[in-house]
């Protein structure tokens, strides 16, 4: 790891200059309504972002959900969701996305092969050994990438269905794991572990927001962005296509799954807000996900397929596009966290 860090203290004085603090009141007149409705209007590039703008109900609490789970007895194989096996409807065959970056991932949780050269660094590793056997190493076979080795495996968050293949990986291809600091130690304390993932991964290396990771001649820089999780990664690193060069941001976790947090939810809206600070300040003009839902990566991925000499690119959708993704996302955790203190006060 090299340094690298960002200068937060520079980003926050940014964004409290221009009136985004999630702890400061934007204007007097504008509610949650108004906030959710003006994030509605970014969703255009990004409707799987959409979702996250529906303040009618309290964000959902998934440890609660998971305890209810857990009472149940565990369903028979015969009765899992097919999507879990990585079979039925919602596959995604792997396929290049740029000169040196690749989708390895299933129909609803992602992963992303990042090509350095000599090696490979992955992010995120699906739900189970299962699926990063059929997803991840078939995959970069049907590739041709099935000798190169995978020397980083990156795990965006402590969600089973990001690490939950790591094991397969680990014992096939030996890569140093990679989370934010914050991040191993909410999985090591973490009591929502539920029966469909694998076992969690023991502490390897952890970084801290705005650290380096040079593989190679690739240079990838880990953002922490607390939100989704208090220690969630996102990843901002260079993908080429031919002779172009362009920035993408792999965005590392979107919903909101915790119950009304406001703490929590104003951290998610002050992520956005150095999200959007960096894309200006390093032109990104790539916005990746690791749920293919959330970024439309199916269609594009398809779009490519049919893409002709002269089209452009379907996943470079420019700056302007990629600053709409993330201040949709800063525009609706707002109305979220408005609304719940809104509620409360009633």
């Amino acid at each position: 790891m090299a340094g690298g860090k960002l200068d937060v203290l520079k980003i926050a004085a940014i964004a409290w200059a221009v009136g985004f603090c999630a702890n400061c009141i934007a204007s007097s007149t504008l509610t949650a309504d108004d906030y959710a409705h003006k994030g509605l209007e970014s969703a255009t590039h990004f409707p799987g972002l959409a979702s996250l703008c529906d303040i009618s109900a309290p964000p959902r609490d998934m440890f609660k959900l998971g305890e209810k789970r857990q009472e149940r007895p565990k369903r028979a194989e015969s009765g899992s969701k097919p999507d879990r096996k990585g079979k039925g409807r919602r596959q995604i065959p792997p396929q290049k996305v740029f000169d040196n970056l690749y989708y390895v991932g299933a129909g609803n949780v992602a992963s992303w092969a990042i090509d350095t050269g000599k090696s490979i660094v992955l992010v995120d590793a699906l739900n189970n050994n299962e699926q990063a056997q059929q997803y991840i190493i078939d995959g970069l076979s049907a590739l041709g990438l099935g000798t190169k080795p995978i020397s980083h495996l990156i795990i965006s968050h402590g969600h089973g269905d990001h690490y939950g293949g790591f094991e397969l990986i680990k014992s096939t291809y030996n890569p140093r794991i990679v989370m934010s600091d914050i991040e191993w130690d909410f999985l090591e304390n973490d009591k929502f572990a539920s029966y469909r993932w694998g076992k969690k991964p023991s502490r390897d290396v952890g970084v801290t927001d705005g650290e380096t990771l040079k593989v190679n001649d690739t240079e990838l820089t880990l953002y922490v962005t607390p939100g989704h999780t208090p220690g969630t990664l996102t990843v901002v690193f260079p993908v080429i296509d031919e002779d172009e060069k362009y920035r993408a941001v792999l965005w590392g976790g979107t919903g909101l799954n915790y119950g009304p947090d406001v703490a929590r939810i104003k951290a998610y809206t002050d992520s956005a807000i150095v999200m959007k600070t960096l894309v200006k300040e390093q032109n990104i003009d790539v916005f990746l996900s690791n749920h293919p839902g959330r970024a439309g990566t199916k269609e594009k991925l398809d779009a490519l397929k049919r893409r002709k000499p002269d089209e452009e690119h379907a996943f470079v959708q420019g700056q302007e596009v990629v600053f709409e993704a993330f201040d949709l996302l800063e525009n609706c955790t707002r109305a979220q966290w408005m609304r719940i203190e809104e509620n409360q006060k009633h």
